[in-house]
């Protein structure tokens, strides 16, 4: 195949493709994509479905796109690359516009939320699955895109899989868009038999090679980010060029190992933390030149999509952070589990993608052996209530015209979203297959039906400007963060905050407003140990939720409403959720009799309150603890 810039072979003549790309010196013919990049092509072109298995580091993120580009796909419509993560949307968007030679937010653009640099011009759109979910709701037969390509497809995030059917239905309607389907460890045959024998297009072989090293026995979790930072030292030592990538499960994890790098007292190299709550500029920096090696220490942020060129040792933990739902009790459980095997071979291959590589797993070969083959669906341990909302709004229902999905949670889910749609006033009561007017005014906002309703209710009862801020914390990132090194000032600074003890949503409503005062400065920021990129977002979604709210034609309210109405709007999005004291910090769920323990950071106060927040975690004896993080004190007529 051909190098960078389009020298050929003198025999072979070059395809259209080729001859595009050499025109405008676009691609990287070098990446391992390119051998199949005509099959690719021409299986899109004759086909609607495509379903590509690619290796890691073969380029087909960054490649296929500009293919397509350069092929015609966008004289017909847009080209969307759904990714599922903000950061991948983000650097990799840059990344091709820095291939194809223009600058970003022209020809290629991308749309994530928080973050957004597009223009009505731009052919090449990267967004997140949460963005595209809001594209195809107002664009149902997507007559804007020719294609959608559906990147790490094999992680099965919950919007990816609702886009995706969203845009079968779409073909089913007679849309002419097309949809490809993308990953390394895509269970292509499954899919394919799904899509009605969908083409598959495998591209064999990585860049580079990597040598693999699996731990000789079992390693307590605990110990991960110690024994980590022992053979980060090792190859370290070693002087060979390179940096280093190491996975963690958490931010928790992150520091742990950073703090253990420290006392390693390793010199000539630069120790960089990757995680969702740094800001973009921090971010950044991992693809940026640094002194000496880089050591990146990082969540499964890193596993796809994302090339840092210079990784060529990775050392995994074998373990992710993730939440599990239980449609029962409705809470979701911060679970720190074993990752399976599709991302295993994930984070292996950020070793190989630039130049030869090695990976060490602290996990032995039998324990890799025995995990899970593919990571379980999102859709499969997650709520349902804005998923039912969405499909609903669409005119769909699981009773009458269904939306066909690669696996469907346990009925019990969706009987939980169902009721929880109920009682929040969202169904038609004379035909549930159908939205009630509130219903279809929820399902216009950009945020979960429970905040959906408080803001909505907010703005009957005169505090809708106060509960579109409590609407956009919940939605976005988490405002505090807490160093570990400086854990005693973040937590001092927190509490100066705390100026109500009935709602923890109110403190957290004091901690946007006083930022608001100060123009939302960055050393404010700092010395309060607020994120300033928490509250960039939660601006931004602010903004957003109060147009939607007006051109529902709600008025919002000037004047600073009192406390108790605050109280009763935000129990209106939490009718289920009411708690009743038992003694020592102990609530009981009036309604289940769930039991739950208030956490020591709320400052609510009081026999009946609504669970704004409640999560199972982990106990150090390995049992589980049902926890409220966040809590409003409610009157018993406010909740009857």
């Amino acid at each position: 195949m051909s190098e960078k810039g389009g020298q050929f072979p003198p025999q072979k003549q070059p395809t259209p493709i080729e001859r595009k790309m050499d025109e405008r010196e676009i691609g990287n013919h070098e990446l391992p994509i390119w051998e199949k990049m005509p099959e690719i092509v021409e299986t899109l072109k004759n086909n609607n479905r495509l379903i590509l298995v690619s290796e890691t580091g073969s380029g087909k993120t960054t490649q296929v796109p500009q293919a397509l580009w350069a092929e015609g796909f966008a004289e017909r419509g847009k080209i969307f690359v759904v990714e599922n993560r903000v950061a991948v949307a983000v650097e990799t968007a840059k990344r091709v516009a820095e291939e194809m030679k223009v600058k970003i937010g022209q020809e290629v653009g991308y749309l994530t939320g928080p973050e957004k640099i597009c223009s009505p011009d731009s052919q090449i759109i990267f967004v997140t699955s949460g963005v595209f979910k809001n594209i195809i709701r107002n664009d149902p037969k997507m007559e804007q895109a020719s294609v959608v390509l559906f990147d790490e497809f094999d992680e099965r995030y919950l919007l990816s899989d609702i886009g995706l059917a969203l845009v079968e239905k779409a073909q089913n309607r007679g849309s002419e868009v097309k949809f490809g389907l993308m990953s390394a460890t895509l269970d292509a045959q499954k899919l394919s038999e799904h899509f009605g024998g969908a083409p598959i297009v495998e591209v064999k072989g990585r860049p580079y090679p990597v040598e693999t090293h699996f731990s000789s026995e079992r390693i307590d979790p605990r110990r991960m980010p110690e024994k980590a930072a022992e053979i980060a030292l090792s190859i370290h030592q070693r002087q060979q060029d390179g940096d280093i990538l190491i996975f963690m499960p958490g931010k928790e994890e992150i520091n742990a190992t950073i703090e253990e790098l420290m006392k390693r007292k390793i010199t000539g190299a630069t120790i960089l933390p990757l995680h969702s709550e740094l800001s973009p500029q921090e971010r950044h920096r991992i693809f940026e030149k640094q002194p000496g090696r880089k050591i990146i220490v990082s969540t499964n942020i890193a596993e796809r999509g994302l090339t840092i060129d210079g990784v060529r040792y990775v050392i995994d933990s074998g373990l992710v952070r993730m939440n599990e739902y239980d449609p029962a009790a409705d809470t979701i459980k911060l679970v720190v589990t074993s990752a399976a095997q599709d991302s295993l071979r994930q984070r292996q291959g950020r070793a190989g993608r630039t130049q030869p590589g090695e990976c060490y797993f602290l996990i032995t070969q039998d324990e890799f052996n025995r995990r899970p083959v593919s990571t379980k669906p999102e859709i499969m341990r997650t709520s349902l209530r804005e998923v039912v909302l969405q499909i609903k709004a669409m005119g769909y229902s699981r009773e009458g015209d269904p939306i066909r999905l690669i696996d469907s949670p346990e009925k019990q889910n969706w009987k939980t979203a169902k009721n929880q749609l109920r009682l929040l006033g969202a169904l038609n009561p004379d035909d549930e297959t159908k939205l009630s007017e509130f219903g279809q005014k929820l399902a216009e906002l950009s945020c979960d039906p429970r905040e959906g309703t408080m803001l909505l209710r907010g703005c009957e009862m005169g505090c809708g400007k106060e509960m579109a801020i409590v609407a956009a914390i919940r939605t976005s990132r988490r405002l505090f963060y807490r160093p570990q090194a400086e854990a005693e000032q973040a937590d001092a600074a927190r509490k100066q905050f705390e100026i109500s003890n009935l709602s923890d949503l109110l403190n957290l409503v004091n901690v946007y407003e006083q930022a608001e005062r100060v123009n939302f400065d960055s050393k404010w920021c700092r010395d309060n140990y607020v994120s300033w990129l928490a509250l960039r977002e939660v601006r931004q979604n602010y903004s957003q939720l109060l147009e939607q709210v007006k051109r529902l034609g709600y008025r919002v309210n000037k004047e600073k409403p009192a406390p108790e109405i605050l109280c009763q709007a935000i129990a209106k999005g939490f009718p289920d959720k009411v708690f009743e004291s038992v003694g020592r910090g102990w609530y009981e769920n009036r309604v289940t009799g769930e039991r739950a323990l208030l956490g020591r950071q709320s400052c609510v106060t009081g026999n009946l309150i609504v669970a704004n927040e409640l999560i199972i975690i982990q106990t150090k004896r390995g049992g589980e603890l049902h926890l409220i993080t966040l809590a409003t004190k409610v009157e018993p007529e406010w909740v009857k």
